[in-house]
């Protein structure tokens, strides 16, 4: 299914994003667990995730795709990301996020915003482990492309020895940053 606009440009029906982005995703993600949000809708929302627990590392990528009826809807996300959600630290329970500042990503969409993303405590991806002893780290990219907001969460942890799963290293950021700007890009392209 072809993107299809109205007269002004304005998207109406975004393409399967699930299939674009799965030529764009990072390798490691692409032999994991895949799940498409069950009420995934081309003129609303689609929403996707790859999920990847083994023995090195464990990856989340996750991917929001929104159609606004117009540009000034889109728009309103964008300032929730840059007020909100960009420079903050909350805690959930255990878990805390920290944010990095908001980073403008020119030449890639109309709008485009990113920024580190950290997590400590964060709930285990052990089936039946409801422990907390994860400390992951990512990338959080924005991006509006006329009505259409795009969200991805890149986030991942790499252990630092065998059965010591408490401890390790994230996701290197510029690699991070490398990914989760070659799957905006490929969605951002299926929409043109």
């Amino acid at each position: 299914m072809a993107v299809e606009k109205d007269p002004s440009g304005l998207v109406t029906r975004v393409p399967d994003i699930g299939q674009v982005a799965s030529r764009s995703i990072p390798p490691e993600v692409a032999k994991g667990r895949y799940l498409a949000g069950p009420y995934n809708d081309p003129r609303g929302v689609q929403s996707f995730s790859w999920k990847v627990f083994d023995a090195r590392q464990n990856r989340n990528l996750t991917l929001e795709v929104a159609r606004k009826p117009s540009i000034a809807e889109a728009k309103v996300k964008a300032m929730y990301v840059r007020s909100a959600v960009a420079g903050a630290h909350v805690q959930e329970g255990r878990q805390v996020t920290d944010t990095g500042p908001a980073e403008t990503i020119p030449n890639l969409a109309d709008e485009c915003l990113g920024f580190r993303i950290s997590r400590k405590n964060a709930a285990s991806a052990i089936p039946q482990d409801g422990g907390q002893k994860y400390s992951m780290s990512g990338r959080y990219l924005y991006c509006r492309f006329k009505n259409v907001n795009i969200v991805i969460d890149w986030e991942g942890l790499d252990y630092a020895r065998p059965r010591t799963i408490d401890s390790g290293t994230g996701l290197n950021q510029a690699a991070a940053d490398r990914d989760t700007r070659r799957l905006a890009q490929a969605i951002v392209g299926a929409l043109r």
